[in-house]
């Protein structure tokens, strides 16, 4: 990052004529973000607010950058008109109307690669949970989601005393405590985590072993799935991680779930 001192003019005025935007910054410094951090912002933004198969658009540009008023820099322009010029963000007429999203048909890997890009280092340290947090616990893996009903940087632990004792911790901002999610242990039938597995096995069965999607696995034990869907799709992580459960597809951004080959409900 480059930080540039507006010490001299602390109510610098940056005016963009091309948006219409006249943004003010009343700080004494700010912090420039490079141009691939832009892109990897700018992406998110779009990411995070796309579910199932719409896909989030804007019909003016200046719609994307009054969301980075707080901050806005060169950078984030140059940022924008590379990825259209990537074809990642992509013009979109319907009738006598223009609007712009993401190629998610054409440059879904692209896109993925950006979105599961490394933070940057500030912001990575501020998104992990504290030791104090996880005291007593062991990370096995992490998880970043992108939609905007679930949003954040998912940490799954296992007990140092019980490698089958799932704990996960939610992080949607930096610097906030993170929400714990306690799934319970693999070995306890009445745990969150088992109960949720259940239903999973249930919806399969009625699906006669054909391909489902978590929301009917919500709609059948909307308790151990809670009402934000955090515990659902933890779960539905964790049985991926150990072999329980396997993604059969996506049609449009919905993943469809099969039981493994082997798996006894």
């Amino acid at each position: 990052m480059i930080y540039l001192n507006m010490a001299i003019d602390p109510h610098y005025k940056y005016n963009n004529a091309k948006y219409g935007i006249d943004y003010i910054s009343r700080l004494g410094s700010f912090v420039v973000q490079t141009v691939d951090t832009w892109k990897r912002r700018i992406v998110r933004h779009f990411v995070f607010r796309s579910y199932g198969e719409r896909s989030y658009r804007i019909l003016k540009e200046s719609t994307l950058f009054e969301h980075f008023a707080g901050n806005f820099e060169t950078n984030a322009q140059a940022a924008y008109e590379q990825l259209l010029q990537d074809g990642i963000i992509e013009k979109q007429v319907v009738g006598s109307k223009t609007f712009y999203g993401l190629d998610f048909v054409h440059k879904s890997n692209e896109i993925e690669s950006l979105v599961k890009g490394d933070p940057v280092e500030e912001t990575a340290g501020m998104m992990r949970p504290s030791d104090n947090e996880i005291k007593d616990l062991d990370e096995v893996f992490r998880d970043h989601t992108r939609g905007p009903s679930n949003m954040g940087h998912y940490y799954f632990y296992t007990k140092k005393s019980d490698s089958d004792y799932w704990v996960v911790m939610v992080k949607s901002k930096p610097n906030a405590r993170p929400s714990k999610i306690i799934m319970g242990s693999l070995a306890d039938e009445n745990s969150r985590i088992m109960k949720i597995w259940r239903a999973a096995v249930k919806v399969s069965e009625v699906n006669r072993g054909s391909p489902f999607i978590r929301k009917w696995v919500e709609n059948v034990d909307q308790q151990a799935c809670g009402n934000n869907r955090q515990p659902s799709r933890a779960a539905f992580k964790i049985f991926e991680y150990i072999g329980w459960l396997e993604v059969s597809h996506i049609k449009g951004r919905i993943a469809y779930y099969r039981l493994a080959k082997g798996t006894v409900g």
